[in-house]
């Protein structure tokens, strides 16, 4: 069953009757792809507020109130996928609230909430206040409040961060020491939510788990002739499309849905919810929600700003942008990408500003980062595209203006979330162990760093929730400040692992840091002449943009913005890829070692960017 793949259609091909045809396929692909997106991003918006929620002072909101909330939500994480893919990295990310900021929030509603369970999330909070002087504010609406001021300070440092540059530096200067770990624990950090949501019914987790499994791995290779798969790279089209591994999580996603569906229907009690469970579920109807609301600024309320709120937000900014430069170097290199540029980056994280700017003032609960789930499933299927992001990004807008269909979404089983979440994240755990193999390994050295910044990240969250002696520093919004950011496995591991391998002396051979290495030539990043600009066009502005900005590129902040001319960015490069002496190093971002530049291979057909096809 396996078709062949030719340049440009041919006449004589039965598989395609006209051009019009062809496009026809494409858009049904991009429309499907979209909704695959939609599946894996309402999971992990559902698992947020599911969390989230009950940890809020009094009573959780009523069903109808819920469903606003999430319809916020979905409304704000569609215009930030539209920024960010148009004007942002330009990569194929989804936008969500991410766990970089349910567990400072989390922390936050404990202080608000003295009683508030938060341990049943897998973040292994304490059930008591972690820091001094709770106090119970009366109104879960109050708490939400000031959740949203979070929010919306998290959204202004990281557009300070993003607009001076300084996300496009840290890419730019994590090597495989700093990303292997961070990128494994940025996985590893999900299991305990992963096994408290299919702990509801595993039957139904393995069964999601067990068919995205078989799509994805054992039948990737099966092809169905009857649709064109173009390739916008190669200037090719193939002749038929592996639908089953192309749509592995849909097709697992929507099957299980459907055999709850049937189970349901006929009686048949196939869910089983303790006491916490029950909790978390949205046990009330959506029937009161209204069909049409039109979300705009301050039609909740306004984000209240406290000290609280401003200490929270900067824990949230700086776990959150740790998380997105992750999640773009895991985007590049299961898609087969070109290395991320510094402009490209630090628009990236511009773009994820103004989506939490946004998010805060709509009132919602959480801001907008790349969502690790939907690029795991986008490297498990191998089948991204920034077209059909955007479709899937128009769609959560549409939810977003509806209150009553975004409350169906809360119908999905709590086992297909847990199910979603092991089979997404295990994506970026291998991902974060296949950089080992650019470093060595077996450095005593390197085994030190990886392990102890990897334990740590682990261990400490652990520690401060099961500690009954709070954290105390004498002013509580310095107690939250800390305990926001030491909950963050993601944020503990980057800076032990970027501290130690800057500091800790050790050859560049042995850190992974040589001009020739693969994952620096397969990055693309300083490619010669006519290779260079062929490579670094997937992060390029619209053309549209690109002739409005050059006059005002030059000055500052918009420099880190925007790329500078081919010749500026060569020298650039060659500057930066110069001489150093061998040996050891202990000084920070010790340049590579000595020796000539040599040009980087083309990439071939198959490591070409998958991302930039039109599926």
């Amino acid at each position: 069953m396996n078709g062949g793949r030719g340049r440009a259609p041919g006449a004589g091909s039965p598989m395609l009757t006209s051009c019009s045809s062809q496009k026809m396929c494409s858009w049904m692909m991009s429309c499907c792809l979209a909704l695959q997106h939609l599946a894996v991003q309402t999971s992990l918006l559902c698992i947020f507020h599911l969390l989230l929620l009950p940890t809020l002072p009094q009573e959780p909101p009523h069903a109808h109130t819920t469903s606003k909330l999430l319809a916020r939500s979905l409304f704000a994480c569609g215009i930030s996928t539209v920024l960010q893919t148009t004007l942002g990295s330009r990569l194929p990310l989804v936008q969500i609230p991410s766990f970089e900021y349910l567990i400072p929030a989390m922390v936050l509603s404990s202080h608000l909430s003295p009683g508030a369970s938060t341990d049943r999330n897998g973040t292994a909070m304490a059930s008591t206040c972690l820091v001094p002087h709770c106090r119970d504010t009366g109104s879960w609406a109050d708490s939400l409040q000031e959740v949203s001021g979070a929010v919306l300070i998290s959204g202004l440092i990281q557009l300070v961060l993003g607009v001076s540059g300084v996300c496009g530096w840290a890419a730019r200067h994590c090597g495989p020491m700093v990303l292997a770990p961070s990128l494994s624990i940025i996985g590893l950090s999900a299991y305990k939510e992963a096994a408290f949501f299919c702990s509801t019914n595993w039957g139904v987790a393995l069964l999601l788990m067990l068919l995205a499994v078989t799509f994805s791995q054992h039948l990737r290779s099966c092809r169905l002739p009857f649709c064109a798969w173009p390739h916008a790279w190669e200037g090719s089209t193939e002749y038929s499309a592996p639908i089953l591994r192309t749509f592995s999580v849909l097709l697992s996603f929507a099957g299980v849905c459907i055999v709850c569906a049937i189970l349901s229907y006929f009686h048949i009690l196939w869910e089983s919810l303790d006491v916490t469970m029950a909790q978390l579920s949205w046990a009330n109807s959506t029937s009161n929600a209204p069909w049409i609301r039109i979300p705009y600024a301050g039609a909740w309320r306004w984000p209240l700003l406290t000290p609280r709120a401003l200490a929270v937000g900067i824990a949230m900014a700086m776990g959150c942008s740790m998380n997105s430069v992750g999640c773009y170097v895991l985007c590049g290199r299961l898609l087969r990408a070109p290395r991320l540029s510094p402009h490209a980056c630090n628009r990236g994280l511009c773009m994820e500003g103004l989506g939490s700017l946004l998010a805060g003032l709509l009132g919602t609960a959480g801001g907008t980062a790349s969502s690790i789930a939907n690029t795991c499933a986008a490297g498990l299927t191998q089948a991204g595209s920034r077209h059909s992001v955007q479709v899937s990004a128009l769609l959560c807008m549409v939810l977003g203006l509806s209150p009553r269909l975004a409350g169906l979404l809360t119908h999905v089983p709590l086992a297909v979330h847990g199910g979603v979440l092991c089979v997404t994240y295990a994506v970026a755990v291998g991902t974060g162990i296949s950089y080992f193999q650019y470093t060595d390994i077996d450095s005593g050295r390197n085994i030190f760093i990886v392990g102890f910044a990897m334990f740590m990240a682990l261990l400490v969250p652990r520690w401060f929730g099961t500690t009954l002696a709070p954290l105390a520093t004498g002013w509580v919004p310095l107690d939250l400040l800390f305990l926001s950011l030491l909950m963050v496995p993601v944020f503990l591991t980057g800076f032990l692992s970027f501290f130690l391998e800057n500091t800790v002396s050790g050859t560049l051979e042995e850190r992974g840091l040589l001009p020739e290495q693969p994952w620096k030539a397969r990055a693309g990043d300083c490619h010669l002449h006519g290779e260079r600009g062929e490579v670094s066009q997937a992060y390029r502005l619209p053309t549209g943009l690109r002739r409005l900005l050059p006059s005002s590129c030059k000055a500052f902040p918009c420099c880190f913005l925007c790329p500078r001319s081919e010749e500026e960015e060569e020298g650039s490069c060659a500057t930066e890829e110069g001489t150093a002496g061998p040996g050891e190093g202990t000084h920070l971002l010790p340049k590579p070692s000595s020796g000539e530049l040599q040009p980087a291979i083309r990439p071939s057909q198959t490591d070409m960017p998958a991302w930039h096809t039109v599926a």
